[in-house]
């Protein structure tokens, strides 16, 4: 598998886990088991049930399969300019077999496919961040508390607003991690394959 294919493909520039444990079990399973996985994923994708996998006397493989499938699939689906040539040739670098490309390229790229021809699906988007740090002096149990607790409301647009009671610990994780995805962001952007130049 070449590192460039990789970066570029759909799935990312680091292969998920679900893939990862999918092909694992793809080597032990039949076509008609796994056509029946990804049906269920663009069956459950399109607005029906999800699958009941508690009838299941092994319910880890239908598991990995619905969780890889649908992975591969929703990924696919949030780039709207996929071409079907770079799905295939991303799937192909990962070795996965002609006849499950196949039946993918058949479930997604078809014109009768719900989930092609409808609007693609809008991402929330975030609007504006407020916060502030609240003190409990005491409670039903305790007469000195003496603890803080932040509160954070994320606002977004054209959807409900999210309030979030944290402790100084779960801030600090939050902040912590915060501070990383930036920092990986901005080592991200220095790599040769995302400039635009």
């Amino acid at each position: 598998m070449s590192k460039y294919a990789v970066e570029t493909s759909f799935l990312g520039h680091r292969v998920p886990k679900e893939v990862k444990l999918l092909l694992k079990q793809l080597k032990t399973v039949k076509k008609d088991v796994y056509s029946a996985s990804i049906d269920s994923v663009i069956s459950y994708l399109t607005g029906n049930e999800s699958p009941d996998f508690s009838r299941e006397l092994d319910a880890s493989r239908p598991r990995i399969l619905f969780g890889g499938f649908y992975c591969i699939i929703t990924k696919a689906l949030r780039h709207r300019d996929l071409q079907k040539t770079s799905f295939v040739a991303s799937l192909k670098e990962l070795n996965f077999s002609d006849e499950v490309v196949e039946k993918l390229v058949e479930g997604l790229f078809t014109s009768r496919n719900p989930l092609l021809t409808s609007s693609p699906v809008e991402e929330a988007r975030f609007r504006e961040l407020d916060w502030r740090l609240d003190v409990v002096l005491s409670n039903n149990y305790l007469a000195k508390v003496l603890q803080p607790e932040i509160l954070v409301e994320l606002k977004l647009e054209k959807e409900d607003d999210i309030t979030l009671h944290l402790s100084q610990q779960e801030f600090h994780a939050l902040r912590q991690s915060t501070a990383k995805v930036l920092h990986d962001m901005c080592q991200l952007r220095e790599k040769k394959f995302m400039s635009s130049k």
